[in-house]
């Protein structure tokens, strides 16, 4: 048999099929052929964007030919029907599938089965064998394939929509991280750009106390932007510790114990709440962006971190015995548009609140509270 060609998938709107199926995909044709002893297998999908079909796999189908034929019109022949009408069809066909089996203007005239890839219950491909004229197709061969198309329907359509929620994914990290970034530095390199016209202008005037006054202004701002994307490296770097969420917070504390002469403490709950890697990263952000904001802004003797849950909910409590925050938005807030902005964003990626108030003991009192099974 020549030799089997396996295409990476492309499905609707360009995403593609999982590439571990696509070896699976080969062995199946290769034993579905051999079992029907066909001339020649292929799959195609179904891209309504572009009102084609494109070869996904084939089998037995020469090297010298699949290339011109890898796409080919909705309405192709067999193709086109069996997807209009959603059922096997069994024909005799010269169409421009079977030129990849036979060179065009060949005399040659084969025998096709197709059959439709389902999703669920819509046409979403074809599965299509080629046989010599002389064969004749058994009819209850396409029951037995429809097992078979069914499953490799389903199983791309599963990869589409896997493929889609990641790019759904991706754009949202995409957005949050832009979100950050515009925090962390676009006002901040505004402002310097701001200031530079103005010390151009103390220069060019021998102004030398004017012309120092903005000269550390723009280093303490070039000293506050570096701190934060520093910051964004490093919520951008963590890692889930494979302990799970309690084994990472204590190497936060841990960390961070002492600096500053801060005491910090971790209160465990008699078992680990059972989240998910995404959720248990989203809680550590926000508990390192709170402790490191006690370390270095609280002026704080002791903080205390504490993570419980109940039958519904989980609770992350961060308090401390400093300063206080003030207004949580306000210019003497030790968290700022930047650290509030990055919390909050993470507990609404968890469907929760985030609550931020006076301590018990003076200081202040973060909160966090998010659903959980």
């Amino acid at each position: 048999m020549p030799e089997t060609k396996i295409f990476s998938a492309t499905l609707p709107d360009g995403s593609t099929a999982d590439p571990a199926f696509l070896p699976t995909l080969e062995s199946l044709l290769r034993a579905i052929a051999d079992y029907t002893n066909a001339l020649a297998a292929t799959v195609r999908w179904r891209e309504p964007l572009r009102q084609e079909l494109r070869l996904i796999a084939s089998v037995g189908v020469p090297a010298s030919l699949w290339q011109h034929k890898r796409r080919v019109d909705l309405s192709c022949g067999g193709c086109g029907t069996t997807l209009a009408e959603n059922v096997a069809r069994v024909e005799a066909t010269q169409c421009a599938c079977c030129e990849m089996i036979v060179p065009a203007g060949s005399a040659a005239t084969l025998n096709r089965l197709t059959v439709p890839l389902r999703d669920y219950k819509e046409s979403c491909g074809v599965l299509s064998l080629f046989f010599p004229s002389s064969t004749k197709v058994p009819t209850e061969l396409s029951a037995l394939l429809t097992s078979f198309s069914e499953l490799i329907g389903l199983t791309l359509a599963n990869a589409h929509r896997l493929e889609e929620k990641l790019r759904v994914t991706l754009q949202e990290e995409r957005r949050i991280l832009a979100n950050e970034i515009h925090d962390a530095l676009a006002q901040n390199i505004a402002c310097m750009r701001m200031r530079t016209p103005l010390l151009r202008d103390a220069i060019d005037r021998h102004d030398a106390q004017r012309a120092a006054s903005y000269l550390s202004e723009l280093d303490a701002s070039l000293a506050v932007a570096h701190a934060r994307v520093r910051e964004l490296i490093t919520h951008f770097r963590s890692n889930m510790q494979p302990h799970g969420l309690l084994a990472a917070l204590r190497e936060t504390i841990t960390e961070l114990q002492g600096l500053n002469g801060v005491e910090l403490r971790l209160e465990e709950p008699t078992a680990e709440p059972a989240l998910s890697v995404d959720q248990s990263l989203q809680v550590l952000h926000i508990a390192r962006e709170a402790l490191v904001n006690i370390v270095k802004h609280a002026k704080a003797r002791h903080g205390c971190l504490r993570l419980d849950r109940d039958k519904s909910a989980c609770y992350l409590t961060i308090e401390d015995d400093g300063v206080g925050i003030g207004e949580p938005c306000g210019e003497n807030s030790r968290y700022g548009h930047f650290g509030l902005n990055i919390m909050r964003e993470r507990a609404h990626l968890l469907g929760g609140e985030l609550c931020i108030e006076p301590g018990s003991n003076r200081g202040t009192r973060i909160r966090l509270s998010f659903p959980h099974e």
